[in-house]
């Protein structure tokens, strides 16, 4: 076992920056957070957090996380189990000066983005060359423009599935589909403030604007901790919307008024910045 000092954790880094972390750990849950149990959410969101002295790289106890999530010592060392299994995790036995079995050192393990996961996940391009505009610009005009999609004929040869084909086929636009339909990358607060007033497109659309907020200011917590700023950013938004004080549109000034509320508790990261780094030393290595 390696001797645990700034040089070996150092070593073990795995991302060369936060937002690098970040998406590999957002990839990671976009694939699995349905199949997690709270609990082993609370603790990789621990870890997660934890790991942004080191990038990637969590030196917290097992009693340390299990104080930090409200869960036992024993559920905590099962979950870790299970994000390695996954591939989330890589564990890292370290000794203490004297010899003796030290800290568990806990790697997050890179993982592909979110983009790149969907532009993996493209379906083949096996389908003939006079169908496959047709499908995108229908797509197009029933999400977006709100207009009927025009009928296109698909034959056997292109390997779609009757119920692929009614989908394709169908007039369903965007103001139908209610926020069930909303992808799990989307918090569920941000879900729950915006379903009243949206539907899933515009739902999934503002959100994509708040994580351009999130990520161009590099926070060094994870965007749990600021989702009370961009519920707060966005009910702010609705109210000045219903007082008719927005002539722009809504996207847009709900984006400035994000960015300016999240700027703010920037700033008060940064003041405190310093102080945390020399302070939590002595609470994460024992």
């Amino acid at each position: 076992m390696q001797k645990l000092n700034y040089d070996t954790m150092k070593s073990y880094q795995s991302f060369s920056t936060i937002e690098e972390m970040d998406h590999s750990v957002r990839g990671f849950l976009y694939t699995y957070k349905s199949s997690l149990s709270e609990g082993t959410l609370k603790v990789l969101t621990f870890i997660w957090r934890h790991s942004v002295k080191v990038f990637g790289v969590s030196f917290a106890k097992y009693d340390t996380i299990a104080a930090g999530v409200e869960l036992n010592r024993r559920t905590v060392i099962r979950v870790v189990k299970t994000l390695e299994s996954l591939g989330f995790l890589k564990k890292v036995p370290t000794a203490r000066m004297n010899g003796k079995q030290g800290v568990n050192l806990l790697i997050i393990q890179p993982y592909q983005s979110i983009d790149e996961l969907l532009t993996n996940h493209m379906p083949p391009q096996d389908v003939t060359h006079d169908v496959t505009p047709n499908k995108t610009e229908n797509k197009q005009s029933s999400l977006c423009e709100n207009k009927p999609n025009k009928r296109t004929n698909v034959t056997e040869t292109n390997h779609i599935t009757p119920v692929e084909q009614l989908i394709d086929n169908s007039s369903i636009n965007a103001h139908e589909i209610d926020a069930s339909f909303v992808p799990e990358i989307v918090h569920e607060k941000f879900i729950h403030a915006a379903k009243p007033f949206f539907h899933a497109f515009d739902i999934y659309r503002l959100w994509k604007r708040v994580l351009i907020a999130y990520n161009k200011l590099n926070f060094k917590r994870c965007i749990e901790d600021v989702m009370d700023i961009i519920v707060y950013a966005f009910k702010q938004t609705v109210f000045m919307k219903r007082m008719k004080k927005i002539h722009t549109s809504f996207e847009g000034y709900f984006y400035r008024t994000l960015y300016s509320m999240l700027n703010v508790e920037k700033r008060r990261e940064n003041r405190h910045l310093l102080y945390d780094f020399i302070g939590s030393d002595n609470n994460c290595i024992e």
